[in-house]
């Protein structure tokens, strides 16, 4: 028995109506797939978070039916062109399709010839359960079966982190987020390298499904939970030796709040997904927490990683400068006499210069300062307090963009909310900035870049204090603009927007005109 093939060449907007006709007139199957993929002009679709493509389609469109001649007539002589004349009634105008006959074949086979053991490092092995393991004795094999989830080796970023967890000879015991699990393949490698606690999530309920399986398959024992599960794995309190996230740059910079989080403190983070032009712009966002660097590169992607600091280590080099500092020997009358001069000396230049050395001595308050820097910012701020309410003070604050920090940003479309189609295309962008300086700071101005599919930007929208400050809170300091941000102070803001339709990814960041 044979298949008979229909190729049809169309626009995006009606290759998704395209396709289901087809199916309505007897077709078995139907394909959407780009016109130009494999040439110069290829154009990837990513379905990143919280910004799918509105339109499933590429400019140009290869649409592709199958019949099957026994049940409906499709070797005819006169198949196509009554086809055509259905499919113009129902409002399609088409170009005589590209034709092929395909061969009844042992498609079982021929899928599975396409997939042989990958091996990856020294050790490690991806084997389909239809073949057999290697008998090297050393070997670490996954049984993973290309299915319903990303994720069996053969991709540069998965082989990554692959290679990563083989390299690192410290899992034994440590616990581990695989974020954006896909099959499973990184949570059970990482379970056979010796991780205890092992945890995988994933938006897709069909990769929990996979990844579950695939882990029985391997006698692993791996809980796999969704996002939205409300899990104890997943809670904020739960951290992390490891957090390895094998997704997307889009999606890495905004998660990076949330993955960051997850990290133990002197905990490790592995990133992949990121294609190399784009490592510097994930290093830059994930650098108010931690030193990102590129552990590896493959095929014109990279692996990024690095360490969240141990605030262990941070006291114990406080108390190793303190020691240091500390007088070895008793101080003469005279010694003391000329502190204390100089002592004045600094007390009256604090008070002369105090609108910029406050600021630049002033510590995070989100804990990311050493304790004694903390202590001494307080009392300076105590002085200057005494000081001010003898000699006065004009209190000035200052724009300092190092101060904020965006600890969470969403673009949400609100027909997602809805559940309708919604043409304007309206969405919502939450966003949640912190002052974390030790000092009241000017409100910087909000800016957002969208994307297309290629990361070309294609809209810039900005957004002064007025606009994205909450009203309520605007209200309640009518003199905001001249006093600033209090210390510490979080601000959550939601702002309508109207996004392009061709938009794909998002940046958002803050700026002083």
């Amino acid at each position: 028995m044979s298949y008979r093939e229909l190729i049809f060449t169309v626009s995006a907007e009606i290759a998704e109506s395209l396709g289901d006709a087809l199916l309505e007139v007897g077709a078995l199957s139907v394909t959407v797939e780009d016109a130009a993929a494999g040439g110069y002009d290829e154009n990837p679709l990513y379905g990143e978070p919280g910004l799918s493509p509105e339109v499933q389609a590429w400019d140009r469109s290869s649409v592709t039916a199958l019949f099957n001649s026994e049940i409906d007539d499709s070797d005819a002589v006169n198949f196509i062109p009554e086809l055509l004349a259905s499919l113009k009634e129902a409002g399609f105008y088409l170009q005589v399709p590209e034709e092929k006959i395909v061969e009844e074949q042992d498609w079982v086979r021929l899928t599975q010839s396409q997939f042989a053991p990958i091996q990856i490092g020294e050790r490690i092995w991806v084997v389909p359960s239809w073949h057999e393991a290697p008998t090297d004795p050393n070997a670490i094999c996954l049984a993973v079966d290309p299915g319903l989830a990303f994720g069996t080796g053969s991709h540069p970023t998965t082989r990554l982190c692959l290679l990563w967890l083989e390299k690192n000879t410290q899992l034994q015991n440590q616990s581990l987020l695989d974020y954006g699990c896909g099959s499973g393949i990184l949570a059970i490698a990482a379970a056979k390298l010796g991780c205890n606690l092992v945890v995988g999530t994933d938006i897709d309920p069909q990769a929990m499904v996979a990844a579950r399986s695939n882990a029985e398959i391997n006698n692993t024992v791996i809980r796999f939970v969704l996002p939205n599960e409300n899990a104890t794995e997943l809670a904020a309190e739960t951290k992390y030796d490891i957090v390895m996230a094998n997704i997307l740059a889009n999606p890495l910079q905004v998660l990076a709040p949330a993955l960051v989080n997850k990290m133990r403190s002197g905990g490790k983070i592995v990133l992949s997904g990121v294609l190399a032009r784009q490592a510097e712009e994930v290093i830059a966002t994930y650098s108010q927490w931690l030193n990102l660097s590129v552990w590896q590169e493959s095929e014109g992607w990279v692996c990024l990683h690095g360490t969240l600091p141990a605030k262990a280590d941070n006291a114990k080099s406080d108390d190793k400068n303190t020691a240091a500092l500390m007088p070895t020997q008793k101080k003469s009358l005279k010694f003391i006499l000329i502190s204390l001069f100089c002592l004045l000396l600094i007390i009256f230049g604090e008070h002369l210069s105090r609108n910029s050395l406050l600021p630049t001595l002033a510590t995070r308050v989100d804990g990311s300062s050493p304790a004694i820097a903390n202590t001494a910012f307080s009392l300076l701020q105590k002085l200057d307090e005494q000081l001010c309410s003898a000699l006065g003070c004009i209190n000035r604050p200052v724009s300092d963009f190092s101060a904020w920090k965006i600890t969470s940003v969403t673009l949400s479309p609100e027909n997602a909310r809805e559940g309708l189609k919604n043409a304007l295309n309206q969405s919502t962008l939450q966003v949640e900035i912190q002052n974390r300086l030790a000092i009241a700071v000017l409100f910087p101005h909000l800016e957002i870049s969208l994307t297309d599919a290629e990361e070309m930007e294609i809209k810039t929208i900005q957004f002064s204090p007025q606009e994205w400050l909450p009203s309520t809170w605007m209200d309640a300091h009518p003199d905001f603009l001249k006093r600033g941000a209090p210390s510490g102070e979080i601000f959550r803001s939601e702002l309508p927007m109207t996004l392009p339709q061709n938009a794909a990814g998002y940046r958002v960041r803050i700026f002083y005109p």
